[in-house]
């Protein structure tokens, strides 16, 4: 009798199946994809949500994914976390300039914080392995946090695709092109980053071109259209049902994390004074979370059960007060905008212009092609924004010069695909 030793076999129906070392590591080695996302989050709430859009988008194409985001939020607990994902908190710090920050909560000096932050994001990458790393806007991280796990990922996980995500605009083109060559950026760029996905369009903002970007950078570049909103739109009737009982008009006010959107809400509640004399208005009116606690406490002092207007302080998911709204006003922050366009509403866009140029460039363009209507933060004025919102209540929005694509998650998938088809 001929005995054959071997080190690996496989038992099924019976029957030996012999197989080969590289193949047996193959199987065990074969697991659930991983993706990892970084988000910094020093002020507002715009990152971490574009961030959860995506895994929830991704979850969502690519079967058995696991998504694990490190960010800097200090709202991260009050999002509805998409099934599948999980997070790991850092410290939280705040922006107080471009480049200039400090610790929010503990009572550390700022480079404490800087270095805790920097470890946490290593040790999940070492501990976690992703096959896919998705950075979220600021190339080196905060303030460079993001380097020392850049370098472990080529160094010691060659296989991991490293991508970075830029919004449409990320400042004005004379803060950002000094800036990225002092620190070393398109270095970073070049060594490290696999791809670069825009979730905006060129026609709109290249910053390829604006940003003054080697062929290097070019050659990396995939523009994704923006990142695509999904409704509920039960909700929204319910929600216009609610607000509106008499069918009257809804005005929708928002201003993201609400840090510097006093202003707006000021302008707006006496504004709706003259539009009320026009117009049967209702409004709802949305804080946000960062929003100074003695404003905030003295603007939902204004509640009162019989009056047109009603104030929150925070809505987890303002879709679809948005699409139940005949129109919105609104600070210029990138997701704000992508859902105003995605949903196709009549805007009023009063932009963010301290300390980036970012929202202003934003309103600016989207104004000059019809998609909204900007009043600058210097010329805003009760008697301005009424007469505003007067002209869109009676013309509704106008048609659009170029039609928007919200084709992020497919281009992103592809990409991953490409890059990696193997494990997805």
């Amino acid at each position: 009798m001929l005995y054959i030793t071997v080190k690996y076999c496989c038992v099924k129906t019976g029957l030996i199946f012999l197989i080969g070392d590289e193949k047996l590591k193959k199987i065990i080695s074969k697991r659930a994809p991983r993706a990892l996302f970084y988000s910094h989050d020093t002020v507002g709430l715009g990152h971490l949500r574009r961030t959860l859009l995506l895994c929830e988008g991704l979850s969502e194409h690519i079967d058995n994914l696991s998504l694990l985001i490190v960010t800097g939020s200090a709202m991260a607990h009050a999002f509805r976390i998409p099934p599948g994902v999980d997070y790991v908190k850092l410290p939280c710090v705040t922006k107080l300039d471009n480049e200039v920050y400090k610790t929010r909560s503990l009572s550390v000096p700022f480079e404490t914080t800087l270095d805790l932050r920097r470890e946490l994001i290593y040790q999940t990458a070492v501990s976690y392995q992703p096959d896919f790393i998705f950075v979220d806007n600021v190339p080196l991280g905060m303030k460079g946090e993001m380097v020392k796990t850049l370098e472990y990922v080529r160094a010691k996980m060659p296989n991991t695709s490293v991508f970075l995500g830029l919004r449409d605009i990320l400042d004005d083109s004379s803060h950002i092109v000094p800036l990225w060559r002092r620190t070393g950026v398109i270095e970073v760029l070049e060594k490290f980053y696999d791809r670069i996905f825009v979730y905006g369009l060129p026609a709109i903002f290249d910053p390829v071109k604006e940003y003054e970007l080697p062929d290097s950078i070019r050659s990396k570049t995939r523009f994704c259209g923006y990142i695509p909103r999904r409704v509920d739109e039960g909700a929204a009737r319910e929600a216009r049902r609610q607000l509106c009982p008499g069918n009257e008009k809804l005005v929708m006010v928002t201003v993201g994390g609400g840090s510097d959107g006093v202003q707006l809400v000021d302008n707006y509640l006496q504004a709706s004074v003259k539009v009320h004399k026009d117009f049967k208005v209702r409004s709802l009116v949305i804080l946000g979370p960062e929003m100074d606690s003695g404003h905030t406490k003295r603007l939902m002092s204004l509640n009162a059960a019989d009056s047109p207007i009603r104030i929150v302080e925070y809505c987890d998911d303002p879709l679809p007060f948005m699409k139940a709204a005949d129109l919105v006003v609104s600070m210029g922050g990138y997701n704000t905008i992508s859902e105003i366009l995605a949903l196709a509403k009549s805007a009023i866009v009063v932009p963010r212009v301290f300390p980036r140029q970012e929202q202003l460039i934003r309103t600016q363009r989207l104004d000059a092609l019809g998609y909204l209507r900007m009043i600058h933060p210097d010329d805003l004025t009760p008697r301005r924004l009424a007469d505003e919102m007067t002209d869109c209540l009676r013309a509704g929005r106008p048609e659009p010069v170029r039609k928007i694509e919200f084709s992020a998650l497919e281009v992103l998938k592809r990409e991953m695909n490409l890059l990696q088809g193997a494990i997805l």
